[in-house]
């Protein structure tokens, strides 16, 4: 027996308006809370308060890295042990290397 479509709903056509909205950042785009930069816990000493405080939302992109299996694992369990998301995790050792970056292309841009 092969199946077919034919009795499959047809999507609703979308007007220009709302394929420009979604093209735009409109609905059915990915928001998530994203602190500032250095807020990441084990980089600065600031309270659970102070950081909720400095979270905004603003669209995000996927970023996807191959690691070796042994490595995601333990990284996987770790965090769910800490309850923590591995997603905070990546996000803050990412922002908190980007500031250390920034801050040393800074400081060679003075010294040149």
């Amino acid at each position: 027996m092969s199946k077919t479509f034919r009795n499959a709903p047809n999507p609703k056509a979308l007007s220009p308006d709302q394929i420009t909205a979604f093209e735009s950042g409109g609905p059915g785009h990915d928001t998530r809370e994203i602190g500032k930069a250095g807020t990441h816990e084990s980089a600065n000493a600031t309270s659970r308060e102070q950081q909720n405080e400095t979270k905004r939302v603003e669209p995000t992109k996927r970023f996807c890295i191959d690691m070796p299996a042994t490595a995601h694992r333990r990284f996987k369990t770790a965090c769910a042990a800490s309850g923590v998301t591995m997603l905070d995790e990546v996000t803050g050792f990412i922002l908190q290397r980007t500031g250390e970056l920034e801050t040393a292309l800074s400081g060679d841009r003075e010294t040149a």
